[in-house]
């Protein structure tokens, strides 16, 4: 009897891992029998329900590399389990617990749903999808605010980069699997010869930006100095995993992020930080002589039509890898259009012509307009205003590097307003 005490107990004590290697089995059987999705994401919802809050946003969290394995179904049974999540949150925290919620932020959360749910675009599945996004994205941001036990922020960024390099590690079964083989459109760099990698995720630069996100903020906590030799190796393995997407943006990004590390470590300490880059910057010129096809594919990546380039334009879109001409596009659209600039499309607006927009600045005007784009923009502005105003601590300077970081992405990627059809 008293051994089943101690298993029991030291089950409990091991819990989350153990749900954690579950999770992780599942989908690694998953990458060879696609239908487990209807036994992995219902297991999910049972686990997330059953642990405790701060557990649950983890699991959640966990499987967001593993839930675009079927672009539609997988993300619909994902984001119902972030909905199970949100109801038990509400139950816990503002019923039982009886903590009072911002009046401002639910009036204009109410509105902008209300907004969205105008009949002035058609209601389809991108919609849907959009609206739970919506939801999960302002219930994370109102945890951060209010309960930043529950987040585990710090806790939560290493798991995901543990859970990207998982997913990076069961996408080699491609090889072996007839389901990702069906499944992974493998892309391949400019010049043709070059397979782009992309772990599980639908899109190379879906996986692109989930790295550069991730090493901006762990950038911040290094330069915060509360960083952990975990986070240091994380980086470092990140950094690799995003460099094999050979995706431009992903490029630039992280040598924005090596910079301003760079400067840090300088002001900090000049001289040791001075030789150690003359060390690295010796050992990388000497594997460019050695290999020089590395820094000609590099080159070659930027600046291969650069002789091509006629005009503004075609510079343009040779920069952004064809993206100006589908910004032009709908720009032009928009403001061919008033209704659409002021009040927006609807978020189950279909694609323009073949593609979405690419620049999340044009995709919110052309979903949301104008008044919708306030209205987005008010409803975030007051959670994260509760959230400054209820630190003790000042932020500090290095949470600009992910915020910067953001923006850039924001400028070549849609994001969550991406148009999928």
């Amino acid at each position: 009897m008293n051994k089943l005490k101690n298993i029991k107990q030291f089950y409990l004590s091991h819990k989350f891992l153990y749900n954690i290697i579950l999770l992780s089995i599942l989908f690694f059987i998953h990458c060879f029998w696609g239908n487990m999705m209807y036994i992995v994401f219902p297991i999910l919802a049972i686990i997330v329900c059953l642990d405790s809050l701060e557990n649950g946003i983890s699991y959640i969290i966990f499987c967001i590399p593993f839930c675009f394995m079927n672009i539609y179904i997988s993300t619909l049974l994902y984001l119902a389990c972030c909905l199970m999540y949100l109801i038990k949150f509400i139950i816990i925290k503002y019923i039982k617990e009886k903590r009072k919620p911002s009046t401002i932020i639910i009036i204009l959360s109410a509105l902008f749903f209300i907004y969205c749910l105008m009949p002035i675009g058609p209601y389809n599945l991108n919609l849907v999808l959009r609206l739970l996004i919506f939801i999960s994205l302002f219930v994370v941001l109102c945890m951060i605010c209010q309960n930043t036990e529950i987040f585990r922020a710090h806790f939560n960024v290493k798991l995901i980069c543990f859970s990207i390099i998982i997913s990076s590690i069961f996408s080699l079964t491609y090889f072996f699997s007839p389901y990702l083989q069906s499944y992974l459109v493998i892309t391949h760099a400019s010049n043709g010869t070059l397979p782009r990698f992309m772990a599980l995720f639908y899109h190379t630069n879906v996986l692109g930006m989930f790295c550069e996100v991730l090493l901006a903020i762990l950038a911040y906590y290094i330069i915060s100095k509360k960083f952990t030799k975990t986070d240091l190796i994380l980086f470092v393995v990140l950094a690799g995993i995003g460099m094999l997407t050979f995706s431009k943006t992903y490029l630039i990004i992280l040598l924005f992020i090596m910079i301003v590390l760079l400067i840090w470590r300088l002001v900090v300490d000049f001289k040791r930080t001075a030789i150690i880059t003359f060390l690295l910057a010796v050992i990388i010129t000497a594997v460019c002589l050695i290999f020089p096809q590395i820094p000609n594919k590099v080159i070659d990546l930027f600046i291969r039509s650069l002789h091509d380039c006629d005009s503004f334009s075609s510079f343009m879109n040779m920069l952004t890898t064809q993206r100006y001409d589908l910004w032009v596009e709908y720009a032009k659209y928009i403001f061919a259009n008033p209704l659409v600039l002021i009040f927006g499309a609807g978020l189950g607006a279909p694609v323009l012509s073949t593609l979405s927009p690419h620049n999340g600045y044009i995709a919110i005007i052309y979903e949301l307009g104008i008044f919708g784009t306030i209205l987005f923009g008010l409803t975030l502005f007051f959670i994260l205003r509760k959230y400054i105003k209820g630190r003790k601590t000042k932020l500090h300077w290095p949470i600009f590097v992910p915020i910067v970081v953001l923006a850039l992405i924001f400028m070549v990627e849609d994001l969550i307003f991406y148009v999928f059809q």
